[in-house]
């Protein structure tokens, strides 16, 4: 699910992917850091911890979603339905070289 998505050309910012687990939720977010010039993954635990990846390119970003995908499947999450929440802010800028 999250290649597939990561794939298509998506002009809007910041995207969210919320997963369920019995009670509990997990949210994993993607944006462009303009400043630093990086992606950034930013998952969101339901114990209130991030873990946040950083990487120079967006093939280095798509390799890390699916491997952090098959992570949470493994450890039970699903998807929620309806897919990503892009919201406002958090992609370039500007065209990348």
């Amino acid at each position: 699910m999250l290649l597939v998505l990561c794939r298509q050309q998506v002009k809007l910012s910041i995207m969210v992917w919320l997963f369920e687990r019995s009670d509990e939720s997990l949210q994993l977010e993607t944006r462009y850091d303009n400043d630093t010039s990086e992606f950034v993954a930013i998952v969101r635990y339901p114990d209130g911890h991030e873990h946040t990846e950083r990487f120079h390119e967006s093939d280095q970003l798509r390799a890390w979603l699916v491997a952090c995908e098959q992570d949470l499947e493994t450890q039970r999450w699903k998807p929620q339905a309806g897919g990503p929440v892009f919201l406002p802010d958090g992609w370039p800028d500007r065209k990348l070289p």
